[in-house]
Parts: C-alpha cells; structure tokens; sequence
C-alpha cells in the first residue's frame, strides 16, 4: 500500500468547506478548495457555534478552531478569518479565489469541477 495522498476538490470555500478541506487533512487527503467570491471577508451574519459533547477528536478540533473555544454569537467574518488563517498554513489545502464552477463531475478515476472561464480543476484518485 502506497503513502500517497489521497486527493479531493472542495466547492465552496466558506465555514463549511474551510471545515470539510481540514477534516480530509485530517484523514490523510491533499485538498484543493475552489472558492467563487474574491478574498474579502463576508460581513453582517452573526451565529452561535455550539461547543458541547463531542463525538470525538476531529469533531473537536474542528469546533475548537470554529468556535475559539466560546457560546459566544460571533461575526462570521471573524470565525471565516480565524478558519482561514489556518487553512493557509496548512500545506496540504490550496484555497483558490474568484473560480465560479459551472460543472462537475466524476468517473471511476477522477473528480472535476470546470470554472466559468473553462478551467478544468481534476484531482485524479
């Protein structure tokens, strides 16, 4: 059995997809999120993360890092920066900005997604 990664794309590179490309970090995947929006942070939502019971280490961590460790309501800019902030120093998740998807798609050996301006972003299994 080889120690390559396994790899995976990401649609949507808001709290839930910076959440999903940590968690198959995690798992041992080299993630590549596609993001449709510029870099800017999203302003004017405030939520409440729950931080109670744990199913266990990854849902943890994962909340942790979303939450700061409060049941606080919180911008959600503020918890879309601090996500951010450690996606980019993970080396294995390439977070990528302005890519608008069109289609995707999958086979028995790949996955893709082809952005508006016909860029075709395959991560082969």
């Amino acid at each position: 059995m080889t120690n390559e990664k396994q790899r995976a794309i990401v649609v949507g590179g808001s709290l839930g997809g910076l959440m999903m490309a940590l968690a198959l970090v995690r798992n041992n995947y080299k993630v590549t999120v596609l993001e449709k929006a510029d870099a800017s942070l999203r302003n004017g939502a405030f939520i409440r993360l729950y931080t109670g019971a744990y199913s266990g280490d990854l849902e943890r961590e994962l909340r942790q890092l979303a939450s700061n460790g409060n049941n606080q309501i919180e911008a959600w800019s503020s918890i879309q920066d601090r996500l951010r902030e450690v996606v980019k120093n993970e080396p294995e998740i390439e977070l990528l900005f302005n890519k608008r998807i069109t289609e995707i798609g999958q086979d028995k050996d790949s996955a893709w997604a082809i952005t508006d301006q016909g860029e075709n972003m395959q991560e082969c299994y």
